[in-house]
């Protein structure tokens, strides 16, 4: 029994780009960095770089590790373990007592990690250890608002590998926010204090990428929500080639690819649409 392949590579591995996917959060961040920075100011290059740091060292490692490790194989074996290694008793704690039930169960625990747990879990869970613990740290030298930021994006992905059974794999939507949404506002962040308007554009870069990297008829829902949002921007030609955009992966959509192969293949459109929306701020 193995987690994910890519969870026991190590941890360098993890900034990687996954099938091309792993350059849409530095599009999204620098295109948002791009978009709110005011006409006369400065590029904020060291908070840029600590930016990118946290994004590639924290949020990155995280989400890779959460949401491509295979949790609920190993863990649906402990429901039924009964297999338990000798644990010393407390003093004066009685044979019923609750302190024997818990030295009980922490035998149980212990065996069914050196039986599965360890060979599973060890790598991913010490790989998303120091992915948090960089995020942290990271999150609390830029500020309040990097470290809400953060923990909203460790919240995301735990609430992501629920709802998915921690099965090692992560529907579109989820991706998307994770992927383009969090880090636009971490771009956004940088350079204004008004969250509300990037905000708004996290969410319509989530809805966009979110529905087009999903292999059905979905996918033609994404660019017109981009669109309409240009439009609403005054960027009626921007809006124009984003849908001219979204023509390559609708019609590879017509020979019915397997999603990964479709995802993979609209990845360099998906980068400029997101360049479209940074534009159109």
């Amino acid at each position: 029994m193995t987690a994910h392949p890519e969870v026991l590579h190590p941890i360098s591995a993890k900034i990687l780009p996954r099938n091309g996917w792993g350059w849409l959060p530095l599009i999204a961040l620098t295109g948002s960095v791009w978009a709110n920075l005011s006409t006369d100011a400065r590029w904020p290059y060291t908070d840029w770089l600590l930016a990118l740091a946290l994004l590639l060292g924290g949020w990155r490692p995280w989400w890779e590790t959460l949401a491509h490790t295979d949790w609920a194989t190993p863990l649906s074996q402990w429901r039924t373990w009964n297999a338990t290694l000798p644990t010393p008793l407390l003093p004066y704690t009685q044979i019923d007592a609750p302190g024997a039930t818990l030295a009980h169960t922490v035998g149980q625990a212990r065996h069914w990690w050196r039986a599965v747990g360890s060979d599973a879990l060890r790598a991913p869970l010490q790989q998303a250890g120091l992915a948090l613990a960089l995020a942290l740290l990271l999150s609390a030298i830029q500020g309040r608002t990097t470290l809400l930021l953060t923990l909203l994006f460790l919240a995301w992905s735990e609430l992501a590998v629920l709802w998915n059974g921690g099965a090692g794999r992560m529907g579109s939507g989820w991706m998307a926010w994770a992927l383009t949404g969090a880090p636009w506002l971490l771009g956004a962040s940088l350079c204004t204090r008004d969250l509300g308007m990037p905000s708004a554009a996290a969410l319509v870069l989530a809805a966009l990428v979110g529905c087009h990297a999903h292999a059905s008829w979905l996918a033609g829902i994404g660019p017109l929500i981009g669109a309409a949002f240009l439009v609403w921007q005054g960027q009626g030609t921007a809006a124009g080639w984003l849908l001219l955009l979204a023509l390559p992966g609708l019609n590879l959509l017509r020979e019915r690819p397997a999603p990964e192969v479709y995802q993979r293949a609209i990845v360099p459109w998906l980068l400029a649409m997101i360049g479209l929306i940074a534009g159109g701020q």
